[in-house]
């Protein structure tokens, strides 16, 4: 019997994971769609779990890759979903 791992997987979007004839569809939804993923720390445990300031893995984007905590993954959604915010406001008020 095989014995799995307690341990959550590597990886949140596991974006590499597409079968060819996808590739063509996501190429129109932007270069970078499908390498963007987040990989979790492997370094969290019981016992570090709640130190704000450890990174809980990295944001992955083309060939770059960055550590972040969980308040910098919070500044980071909270900056995307106003830059998503602005831009349909300016297609609303016909500004581009």
């Amino acid at each position: 019997m095989k014995k799995f791992s307690s341990k959550p997987r590597g990886r949140v979007n596991m974006g590499g994971a597409t079968q060819d004839k996808d590739r063509d569809r996501l190429k129109k939804l932007g270069k970078n769609f499908n390498s963007i993923d987040f990989e979790l720390s492997s370094a969290i445990n019981e016992s570090n779990y709640t130190d704000r300031g450890l990174s809980i893995g990295s944001l992955l984007i083309g060939k770059h890759s960055i550590d972040l905590t969980y308040s910098e993954c919070n500044k980071i959604i909270e900056t995307l979903e106003n830059a998503q915010s602005t831009h349909k406001q300016k297609i609303r008020l016909g500004l581009f």
